[in-house]
């Protein structure tokens, strides 16, 4: 248990250190300053031994250890259950961690949150708040760069991959009821489970840097839209196979694999732009203004293909594109959905063919869309009643073996689509979507 020794020995050194914090005063009904606590919060609680967050010392007077919190922030802050649940809205999992209230020598009052590291899941942000927390990141505290922040560097990512690796490991053995139990990764898990070990490194490698769609340039948005919602996808053949695809045809492999099903492919692959290469990946990051899009891509030598993609309603003005409830922070269209995850299912099964797998994987995920209203999308198709989703994040997942995904990747990107519409609360038969995509789309395409 931290002591007020071990504060005032930090606080002495006069500067914040990467597993120790300081915050000025503020108060718990200041919502600005709950989402800058909780940043930092997170970030100790993925930090290997955890750490702590001093509310009440200014970062110019850290060695005076000043100014202190004012009676009715110390009473604020001092309250645990208020404290916890304000911070939980923030975090999944919530953040486990103690309250101490210290009066220091220097006689300024301060309350201490001691972060325990992780138990077995990373905190991840599930809410954003405009300019410090964005939903769906994971915020750390760097090495040699003492302030909490998403993952900066490859370094970073790696470490907590490693930690996250090694508590589960420790769990394992924890929850073990014999002492002959196996004692390396690999025979800790099934062969399912070291493929996805791998897929995931490879994905949290390759977002472990921003991209084109965390900081889109110039007024590429839609009017009105500050945080925008974006589609994030991966499409995995298994087995897990390193060597699928050399690296030197990566660029080639991806062209040509490319789904042309509408006017934009999936993914749009531009000879114009650069192409980033990263040993067994390769990298692509695409703004375009006059017709307003924003995506970003990566590719595997393992054939592990990643998407994320800014959705139709975020960039374009267009009246039928708005949403109806006035509540409502934004919309999404479900002819947006709906088409490209169809398209993206016969991506899936365009690589299956090409890579000689066995299964495809496919997940997806709809992110920033918290208060978002689901429409058509289109003048001459209509919702009756209103589907707007509280939740920040809805996902859909399916996983075929190749000859299923060959044989409908029209059905299976239906089944993709229906598991996200639902969980608007919004419910269409089958054949509906399958009719609406098919009156859209290439009717001359491979689908069937």
């Amino acid at each position: 248990m931290v002591t007020q020794q071990d504060i005032e020995d930090s606080l002495r050194l006069g500067r914040e250190s990467r597993s120790f914090e300081v915050k000025g005063s503020g108060s718990i009904t200041d919502k600005q300053y709950i989402a800058r606590v909780a940043r930092a919060v997170m970030a100790m609680g993925n930090l290997r031994d955890g750490g702590q967050v001093c509310l009440g010392i200014d970062d110019g007077h850290i060695a005076a250890m000043k100014p202190g919190l004012p009676p009715a922030q110390v009473a604020e802050w001092t309250d645990y259950d208020n404290v916890s649940d304000q911070l939980a809205r923030y975090c999944d999992p919530p953040v486990s961690f103690h309250l101490h209230h210290f009066t220091l020598s220097s006689d300024a009052e301060v309350v201490v949150l001691d972060a325990e590291e992780f138990d077995i899941d990373l905190h991840i942000c599930k809410k954003d708040y405009p300019g410090v927390l964005q939903a769906g990141q994971t915020y750390v505290r760097p090495r040699g760069k003492p302030q909490s922040s998403q993952v900066p560097s490859l370094v970073d990512m790696r470490d907590l991959h490693n930690l996250a690796i090694d508590r589960g490991v420790r769990e394992y053995f924890r929850r073990s009821q014999y002492a002959s139990a196996p004692s390396t990764l690999s025979t800790l898990l099934s062969p399912e489970q070291q493929d996805t070990a791998a897929f995931d490194a490879e994905a949290s490698e390759a977002w472990a840097a921003p991209s084109s769609i965390d900081d889109p340039v110039g007024d590429v948005l839609a009017s009105g839209i500050v945080t925008s919602a974006f589609t994030d996808i991966t499409v995995r053949p298994g087995p897990y196979d390193t060597g699928r695809i050399s690296p030197s045809q990566l660029e080639d492999f991806a062209g040509t694999q490319a789904v042309r099903l509408r006017g934009w492919p999936v993914p749009m692959f531009s000879n114009r732009d650069p192409v980033a290469h990263h040993g067994n990946w390769i990298a692509q990051d695409l703004q375009a203004e006059i017709i307003p899009h924003l995506e970003a891509w990566r590719l595997f030598t393992s054939g592990q293909f990643l998407h994320r993609r800014v959705i139709a309603t975020d960039l374009r003005d267009a009246a039928e594109l708005k949403a109806e409830a006035p509540e409502a922070t934004g919309a999404v269209a479900v002819w947006d959905i709906l088409l490209y995850l169809v398209e993206v299912a016969e991506l899936g099964a365009r690589y299956a063919t090409a890579l000689g797998a066995e299964t495809v994987a496919i997940d997806v995920s709809l992110q920033n869309i918290a208060g978002r209203e689901l429409i058509s999308g289109s003048w001459d198709r209509e919702l009756h009643g209103r589907y707007i989703t509280h939740a920040e994040v809805l996902t859909a997942r399916v996983v075929h073996p190749a000859p299923a995904l060959l044989a409908t990747p029209r059905a299976i990107g239906v089944d993709l689509a229906q598991q996200i519409l639902r969980k608007f609360g919004l419910d269409l038969p089958d054949k509906i979507l399958m009719e609406w995509q098919d009156s859209t789309l290439d009717k001359s395409s491979r689908l069937r």
